[in-house]
């Protein structure tokens, strides 16, 4: 996996240039969309084009909706790809807005067989751990990004099953492209890679209200990630609220905040109550906003 763009990289017209690349070395380009959060997100999209194959993928049973909200659709005329480009440059851009939900476009790249595509897809979204079954949402970006840094050498499965792939998370543009084959069966789990798991939404949580705080915040999701493991693991932390203002203050002020001899100063005297909620937050109150820089200065400086 491969991080091509940042952020502030990232314009209409390199995105349509990537596509219209994609599409002309390969005589198509294939999109992974989810209409999860708003069914029917597609259908304008699709009633427009003339040319196309479109693949559902059913993971699970739903009274819901009677038509799987997840698919592949292969774009095959490139008059097509010119008339819905805007569209799908919008709903890629729309993964970069922190305050956007829905992440409609997973990802865009080469498949030449979505048949094909779609079994070997639903092998690998039911995954296991120590304990059962559950469904393993790995195709989202939000999740994707991640697994380098969790599931190590088992992310080669997962890249090998997209080939030449590309997707949109807050941060930027990302590539993944191999040519290695991979035997596709479900993944197996230990419990420290299922804890860490877990932990994706709330990283994801931390990082949009750290972006809202401040959006010129430098972000890295796997650092908060860690932070989060560290802040259940090493200072018993377990509420979710605790958890996102302790990731959000390794953002805010160094990831190994809590090492400042003024927060430790801070915690050692109002952190009295550990296991009740809010606990860690209200203590964390008493770091004056304009003493920030100050335990910033003291972690970077050791």
């Amino acid at each position: 996996m491969k991080f091509l763009l940042p952020k502030e990289e990232i314009v209409s017209e390199n995105l349509s240039e990537l596509i219209a690349d994609l599409f002309e070395q390969n005589g198509h380009v294939t999109f992974l969309c989810d209409e999860t959060l708003l069914s029917g997100f597609f259908d304008e999209f699709v009633d427009e084009l003339t040319d196309y194959e479109l693949e559902p993928i059913e993971i699970a049973a739903s009274k819901k909706n009677i038509h799987p909200a997840l698919f592949f659709i292969k774009i095959k005329v490139k008059e097509d790809l010119q008339h819905s480009l805007a569209f799908i440059i919008q709903t890629l851009l729309m993964n970069l807005d922190q305050n956007e939900d829905g992440y409609f476009i997973h990802g865009f790249g080469k498949v030449n067989d979505l048949k094909n595509k779609v079994q070997f897809f639903k092998k690998l979204v039911i995954a296991k751990d120590t304990k059962s079954k559950f469904i393993f949402r790995w195709y989202d970006p939000r999740v994707l990004v991640y697994l380098p840094a969790i599931i190590d050498k088992k992310i080669e499965r997962i890249e090998a099953f997209l080939e030449d792939w590309h997707f949109v998370f807050f941060n930027g543009l990302y590539e993944v492209k191999t040519q290695e084959k991979r035997a596709l069966f479900p993944l197996t789990f230990t419990n420290d890679e299922s804890a860490k798991l877990d932990l994706i939404e709330l990283s994801n949580t931390v990082i949009k209200q750290s972006l809202i705080y401040d959006e010129q915040l430098s972000i890295r999701q796997d650092e908060i990630l860690e932070s989060l493991h560290q802040a259940i693991r090493q200072y018993g932390i377990l509420h979710v609220t605790d958890l996102i203002a302790y990731g959000m203050y390794s953002v805010i002020l160094h990831k190994d905040f809590m090492r400042s001899s003024r927060v430790s100063s801070i915690i050692s005297h109002y952190w009295i109550e550990r296991l009740e909620a809010n606990s860690f937050t209200t203590a964390m109150d008493y770091l004056e906003e304009n003493q920030y820089s100050q335990v910033t200065q003291e972690c970077e400086e050791g």
